[in-house]
C-alpha cells in the first residue's frame, strides 16, 4: 500500500513535469514563467519554497526543545514575503520588464555593477547548492524505512528524479508541482496534528505536562528569535523564487494576491509541526527531538505515519527541483551569458539542463557525505540577508552606488558564513554581518561624489519608460 502510494505520487508529479516541458517556448518562460502565472500558481510555488522539510522536521525538533516559538523560522519569511511586495515589488517588476531579468544577480547588476552581480551570483549558488544537496538525503531518509530499501540507491534515485522534474517542468511546471504538494502537506501534517493533540489530551493537558517557556514566543532567548525574524526577512530580498514570482506574475495584482495568501498560508502551517512537536515533549519527553515528529505519528498508528511521510516528503519534493532549477538559472544567466554573450536561447537552454544534471549528480553525492539541512537552514537565510539589506535601501537612497553595495554585501556575507560555520558562537551570525556590512554601506555611501548613483538613475529612467508604456501591470 505504502509503496503504491509513493509510486502513484512520483508519477503524478513526474507527469506534470513532462507535460510542462512541451508547453515551454522561450527561455524566459521556462525560467521564471514570464507573466504567465496567475494567484493560484504563485501562492503554492512560494508556500512549498519557504516550508521545506526544514520547516517540517526541523519545526518540530526545535519545538521539542524550546516550545512553539519555533515557528518564528517560517513566520520570519511570511513577513519577507509581505515586506518584499510592499517596499521592492515594483522595483524587481521594473527592472525585469526594462532589462528583461530572470534571475537576481541581473537585477543587481541593473541598479549597481557587474561586480556585484557576480559576488551575489557566488553567495547564492553556493547557498542553493548546498541547500539542494541535502534534499534527496532527507527524502531517503524518509523513504528508506518506509518502504523498506538501502538509503544509498533511494537518495540516487530521488537526486536522479528531483534533476528530471527540474529539467522538464520549468518553472510553471514547478507551480503546477508544488500545487500538488501544498495539498499534500496541509492534509498530511495538519491531520496529525489535530489528532495528536486529542491524543493527549488537548492543549490544556499538554499545558500542563511542558515547561512554562513552551508557549512563550521568546524563546530560546529574545536575540535569536529577533535575528530569525529579521534575517529570514531580509534575505527574501535577495530570494530566487519570490523574485520569480513577480517576474511571472500576469500582474501587479496578481502577485501581490498570491504574495499576501503564501504568507498567510505559511503562518498557519507552520503551526502544525511546532504543536507536534510539544505534544511530543508532552508525551515522550525522554525522545530524540530530531525523530519527535515520526514518533509522535507512529504513536497515532500506520496511518498517521503515512500522513506524517508523505507531507514531510512533499514539502522536501516542492524543495529540491525549484532549488536547482534556481541555481542553474543563475549559472545560465550570470555566467554562462557572461563567458558566451553570442549564444542564443537554444544554447543557453542546453547548457542549463546539462548544467541541472551535473550539479545536480555532484550534490547529491556531496549531500549523503554532509551534515543534516535543518540546523542550516537559519544561518543560510542570515548570510545572503546582507545582500537583503542593500537592495532595501538602495531602492529608496538614491546615493546608494556599486561601491557601497560590493563592499557591504562582499564583507558582510564574508562575517555572516565564517561566523555561522564556526557555530554562532554568543549569537546568530545576522548580528556581526549587519554589525560589518551596515557601517561600510553608510560610509562608503556617504562618500560617494554623486548624490543619485547612476544604478539609481537607471532605475529611475527605466521607471518613467514602463509607467508610459503602460507596462507595470
Amino acid at each position: 500500500m505504502v509503496i503504491t502510494v509513493v509510486l502513484l505520487y512520483f508519477a503524478i508529479t513526474t507527469g506534470i513535469g513532462v507535460y510542462m516541458m512541451k508547453k515551454q517556448s522561450t527561455l524566459a518562460g521556462y525560467f521564471v514563467a514570464k507573466k504567465d502565472l496567475g494567484p493560484l500558481l504563485i501562492i503554492p510555488l512560494l508556500f512549498a519554497e519557504i516550508i521545506a522539510g526544514a520547516g517540517t522536521v526541523g519545526n518540530a525538533a526545535q519545538a521539542f526543545n524550546f516550545g512553539i516559538s519555533s515557528v518564528w523560522v517560517n513566520w520570519g519569511m511570511s513577513i519577507g514575503c509581505l515586506v518584499v511586495m510592499l517596499t521592492a515589488g515594483k522595483f524587481y517588476r521594473v527592472i525585469g520588464n526594462k532589462f528583461n531579468a530572470v534571475s537576481v544577480p541581473q537585477v543587481y547588476k541593473a541598479r549597481f555593477d557587474a561586480k556585484t552581480r557576480i559576488v551575489l551570483m557566488v553567495v547564492l549558488v553556493l547557498v542553493y547548492a548546498i541547500l539542494f544537496a541535502m534534499q534527496p538525503v532527507a527524502a531517503g531518509h524518509i523513504l528508506s524505512p518506509l518502504l523498506g530499501v538501502d538509503h544509498t540507491m533511494i537518495t540516487w534515485l530521488l537526486g536522479i528524479l528531483f534533476i528530471t522534474l527540474c529539467i522538464t517542468g520549468g518553472m510553471k511546471g514547478m507551480a503546477w508541482m508544488n500545487a500538488l504538494h501544498t495539498i499534500v502537506m496541509y492534509i498530511g501534517l495538519g491531520t496529525v496534528c489535530f489528532v495528536a493533540i486529542k491524543f493527549a489530551g488537548g492543549l490544556g493537558a499538554v499545558k500542563a505536562a511542558v515547561p512554562d517557556t513552551f508557549f512563550r514566543m521568546d524563546q530560546p532567548d529574545l536575540l535569536t528569535m529577533a535575528g530569525w525574524v529579521i534575517g529570514t526577512a531580509l534575505s527574501f530580498f535577495a530570494a530566487s523564487v519570490l523574485i520569480a514570482g513577480i517576474f511571472g506574475a500576469k500582474d501587479v495584482k496578481t502577485y501581490r494576491t498570491g504574495f499576501t495568501w503564501a504568507a498567510i498560508l505559511t503562518l498557519i502551517f507552520a503551526m502544525f509541526p511546532a504543536l507536534i512537536g510539544v505534544v511530543g515533549r508532552a508525551i515522550m519527553p525522554d525522545a530524540a527531538s530530531g525523530s519527535i515528529l515520526y514518533l509522535v505519528a507512529s504513536a497515532l498508528g500506520p496511518t498517521f505515519t503515512i500522513l506524517a511521510s508523505m507531507g514531510i516528503l512533499a514539502a522536501i519534493m516542492s524543495t529540491g527541483p525549484a532549488l536547482l532549477l534556481l541555481t542553474t538559472t543563475m549559472l545560465s544567466e550570470d555566467l554562462y551569458a557572461l563567458l558566451k554573450p553570442k549564444a542564443d536561447e537554444k544554447q543557453r537552454l542546453m547548457f542549463s539542463r546539462i548544467a541541472m544534471a551535473v550539479l545536480g549528480l555532484l550534490a547529491t553525492y556531496f549531500g549523503m557525505h554532509a551534515g543534516s539541512i535543518l540546523g542550516q537552514m537559519a544561518g543560510a537565510f542570515q548570510i545572503r540577508a546582507i545582500a537583503g539589506l542593500v537592495l532595501l535601501v538602495a531602492i529608496f537612497w538614491p546615493r546608494v552606488d556599486s561601491r557601497a553595495a560590493f563592499w557591504s554585501i562582499l564583507c558582510g556575507g564574508l562575517v555572516a558564513a565564517v561566523w555561522h560555520f564556526s557555530g554562532n558562537p554568543y549569537c546568530t551570525s545576522l548580528w556581526p554581518s549587519l554589525a560589518v556590512g551596515v557601517p561600510i554601506l553608510l560610509v562608503l555611501t556617504l562618500m560617494a561624489p554623486k548624490p543619485v548613483s547612476d544604478g539609481y538613475a537607471v532605475y529611475q529612467e527605466a521607471l518613467k519608460e514602463v509607467e508610459a508604456a503602460g507596462k507595470l501591470d
